[in-house]
């Protein structure tokens, strides 16, 4: 062989390369995910009531692809009646010492498995009781870093991740005060870690396994512990912790079916200010401690792999759909929440679309005895996607 033709084949290696690498950093997927709803109650005091109401329809757009060999970066733009950037990220997925993993930007934190997955790869509508309080309704959303290694156990995929992040998203959780939030919080992040397990059992059975935990301090408040009105009260902080266990199984004999049990429990510590003995003027105010928990657990079948049926049981602390703030509803231990789910979804042709039809029941518990009627609402969605991020079932 002579020199030219080796020239000629080093050179048409190298603009192959160059090729391959531009539409690697060039050319990403782009993606929307359009959601609309309609949906109906018996809450005969509300304006719902009895009536086909339709939702203002939603959207996600998604634009995702490596920025080389080694990294990859993701943005998600959603609408939900106002613009939001969602998630707006990047990976280091290898080439770090120790295999070591690194994500950084804003992005659905991994705590608990089903936070870290959009809403609409799901197999239900509603988001989870215990997520709605504890996480908020957009979920654990935060900005920060987090670095992630996969320990050298050959029997599974176990992995360990530990995150930094400014911690407002599980601020704003608690505190609906977003001025006071902003003037009393200060820059204190928060801390994330989480201990996942995968096995295959089977050819046809997997299971996974996750230990996660949260803490830092959520708001900062005065607080008047001699009463006395003439005085300003000492700002103190309020510390939370979050600990939580999830369990996922899923059996998939074929192609066209899959049987999914999965199952979340938090339990949170949480510093909340309250009223104490008469002061000198007013009530002396104290931090007091409290211990409140959420958990749910869901199944679902998909059958001629183009439908499913499903159900979930969710319990948590708090009144759902109160306002967060120190000492509403929503931020206590003495009142609970119930629910009680059951959907059926279809999936046609390349999973590009999906309809789904949710029931859901709540019952509420209060402590000082409130008799309130339980509320059943039923939903119908449909889901679409353009592009290669597809609405599959969770």
């Amino acid at each position: 062989m002579g020199l030219r033709m080796i020239q000629r084949i080093i050179l048409f290696g190298f603009m192959l390369n160059i090729s391959a690498w531009s539409q690697t950093t060039v050319n990403p997927d782009i993606s929307l995910i359009g959601r609309f709803e309609t949906f109906t109650n018996n809450v005969k005091d509300s304006p719902e009531y009895g009536k086909l109401n339709f939702g203002t329809p939603g959207f996600e757009l998604l634009v995702e692809g490596y920025l080389n060999p080694y990294a990859r970066a993701r943005a998600t733009l959603a609408y939900e009646e106002e613009f939001d950037p969602e998630e707006l990220y990047a990976e280091v997925l290898r080439g770090l010492p120790l295999n070591l993993q690194i994500k950084a930007g804003k992005y659905l934190v991994g705590f608990g498995k089903l936070n870290t997955f959009h809403p609409h790869t799901w197999p239900f509508i509603a988001r989870p009781l215990s997520h709605q309080i504890f996480f908020g309704q957009e979920g654990f959303n935060d900005i920060g870093l987090d670095l992630s290694y996969m320990l050298p156990i050959e029997e599974m995929y176990s992995s360990i991740t530990l995150g930094i992040y400014r911690g407002e998203a599980i601020a704003n959780t608690l505190v609906s005060d977003e001025i006071q939030l902003t003037e009393t919080r200060g820059n204190v992040p928060i801390w994330i870690g989480r201990w996942s397990n995968f096995v295959s059992l089977s050819d046809y059975k997997s299971l996974e396994v996750g230990l996660s935990a949260s803490s830092g301090v959520y708001a900062r408040r005065p607080v008047n512990e001699s009463g006395d009105s003439t005085l300003a009260g000492e700002n103190k902080p309020l510390n939370y912790l979050y600990t939580g266990l999830d369990i996922k199984y899923k059996f998939v004999p074929d192609i066209y079916t899959a049987f999914t049990i999965q199952a979340e429990g938090l339990i949170n510590y949480r510093d909340v200010p309250r009223s104490g003995d008469p002061g000198i003027h007013m009530p002396k105010e104290m931090v007091t401690s409290i211990t409140t928990v959420g958990l749910f657990i869901s199944t679902d079948y998909t059958f001629n792999r183009q439908f499913s049926i499903g159900a979930k049981y969710d319990y948590t602390y708090g009144i759902i759909g109160d306002t967060p703030s120190f000492t509403t509803l929503a931020n206590d231990d003495q009142n609970t929440t119930q629910g009680l789910y059951a959907w059926i979804g279809y999936y046609p042709v390349e999973e590009s679309l999906v309809l789904r039809l949710e029931l859901e029941h709540l019952m509420f518990d209060y402590e000082n005895g409130i008799s309130r009627r339980p509320e059943t609402t039923a939903t119908l969605q449909l889901i679409f996607s353009l592009g290669p991020h597809k609405a599959h079932p969770f």
